[in-house]
């Protein structure tokens, strides 16, 4: 919008220049000079801005297309948690649901620049767990066609568990301002890995 205002502008500006200096000076020679620099620096001006504000809703866009598809991913671990039997297990999930979309809300309010870096990495964490849970549905279903399902289960509950406590951690970091410690925390800790339940 402001680029296409851009030329209008300056011209007007130019107009205004030029009859503001000529009543001033009565000069053919500063009127148009003065009116061509007011034209060209605010024409650069508004062009410059347009240039980074649309780069600032490129990004946005980016971000926000990150975290909605983070949150689709999230939905339907969402539902997945529905038919998980193990009442703390259920919890985990239940609170990594909530967690996650706060983490989101909360990093986009305290530092928007980066929440497409955040949502892309939760994207793949959430990914993980999404594939955690549905290989955990299986064995509780079928126990009988894997070796060891107590203990196929176990881990896949402790990761859970695990996962929700990153979340929230993540939220807490936020809350302190301690955006650099939670970076670092994305980049080298967490999550831990998800356990191959097929095994």
């Amino acid at each position: 919008m402001r680029r296409r205002l851009a030329a209008p502008v300056a011209l007007a500006a130019a107009v205004g220049a030029f009859a503001l200096v000529f009543t001033l000076t009565g000069s053919l020679l500063w009127s148009p000079s003065l009116a061509a620099v007011t034209a060209l620096g605010l024409y650069l001006m508004l062009d410059d801005r347009t240039a980074t504000r649309a780069q600032q809703d490129t990004y946005a866009d980016e971000a926000r297309d990150r975290v909605d598809e983070a949150l689709r991913v999230l939905r339907g671990i969402e539902r997945l948690a529905r038919d998980v039997r193990q009442p703390e297990a259920r919890r985990a999930l239940e609170d990594a649901c909530r967690y996650v979309p706060e983490l989101f809300d909360r990093v986009r309010d305290h530092s928007p620049d980066s929440l497409y870096s955040t949502a892309s990495r939760m994207g793949g964490h959430l990914r993980s767990l999404d594939g955690a849970v549905r290989q955990y549905l299986d064995i509780q279903r079928q126990p009988v066609l894997y070796h060891d399902p107590e203990t196929l289960r176990r881990n896949g509950e402790q990761a859970f568990r695990r996962f929700a406590d990153f979340a929230l951690d993540s939220v807490r970091l936020i809350n302190q301002g301690d955006i650099a410690q939670y970076t670092a925390n994305l980049d080298t800790v967490a999550p831990p890995s998800m356990p191959d339940l097929g095994r």
